[in-house]
């Protein structure tokens, strides 16, 4: 009678997927918040319309970015593109503060 052999995750398939958790969950909220703070100074719309049209974007932003850290070839490409984003948001927020200063 044959063996039947389980599958296994070995050390480096388990960091992976631990390191696409972490992505998901940590990067992916500071991406989510910071484009959405993005989204608050673009929207042309008084104050408190676009600071509640940034709040109910955020948990669309956090989902998809969740979504895609698990499907990018690699747990190092997600961390990289959740990285820039964060620093190509934040700058342009805060470029734009500098600009037109904070209401």
């Amino acid at each position: 009678m044959a063996t039947l052999k389980t599958p296994t995750l070995g050390s480096t398939r388990k960091r992976d997927v631990a390191s696409r958790l972490c992505a998901a969950l940590f990067g992916g909220y500071v991406a989510a918040s910071t484009f959405s703070m993005l989204v608050a100074r673009l929207v042309p719309l008084p104050k408190a319309g676009a600071t509640t049209m940034a709040i109910l974007t955020t948990p669309i932003l956090y989902s998809a970015t969740i979504l895609w850290a698990f499907s990018a070839r690699s747990p190092s490409r997600a961390w990289l593109v959740l990285i820039a984003v964060t620093l190509l948001a934040g700058g342009l927020t805060w470029g734009l503060i500098i600009v037109r200063g904070r209401p």
